[in-house]
């Protein structure tokens, strides 16, 4: 529940400060290179505030719900960010799948609970009806013996 919550707001957060970045060329007839500079500087200021951001709330969650799968969704992000800063990639997809794949699991082991549960629920109302039927023999074998 919260989990899913915190991670659909890190994917909000993403695609909020870096949406429309992977549309975006520069070319050298287009600009000039302080001007290129100058856009990637704000760029990539604006996307390490970003990374921070949401690697910063994961991490917070983690604690909160004393989560060692947020705890390692952390840290897998904040080495997904490091990793693509010195290759000079997209950081943002690798986190995107990060999160894609924790929410498929957390789904997964909802869906596993949900099963389990109404097994165990079924189960429990059988042993309570076995449980009353042998209630109602004992009390009537009473009774005759009586």
């Amino acid at each position: 529940g919260e989990e899913l919550a915190a991670l659909a707001q890190a994917k909000k957060v993403i695609n909020e400060n870096v949406g429309g970045a992977e549309d975006l060329s520069y070319g050298l007839n287009q600009v000039s290179l302080l001007q290129v500079a100058r856009a990637s500087a704000g760029l990539s200021s604006r996307v390490g505030l970003a990374q921070n951001h949401v690697a910063r709330l994961i991490r917070d969650l983690a604690r909160k719900q004393r989560s060692a799968e947020l705890a390692q969704l952390a840290i897998r992000m904040g080495s997904a960010i490091s990793a693509s800063a010195k290759l000079g990639e997209d950081p943002f997809a690798k986190i995107k799948g990060l999160i894609q794949d924790m929410i498929e699991k957390l789904e997964k082991e909802a869906e596993a609970d949900a099963t389990q549960k109404a097994f165990c629920d079924k189960e429990l109302a059988e042993t309570n009806e076995k449980k009353a039927d042998k209630t109602a023999e004992i009390e009537k074998l009473s009774t005759q013996i009586d």
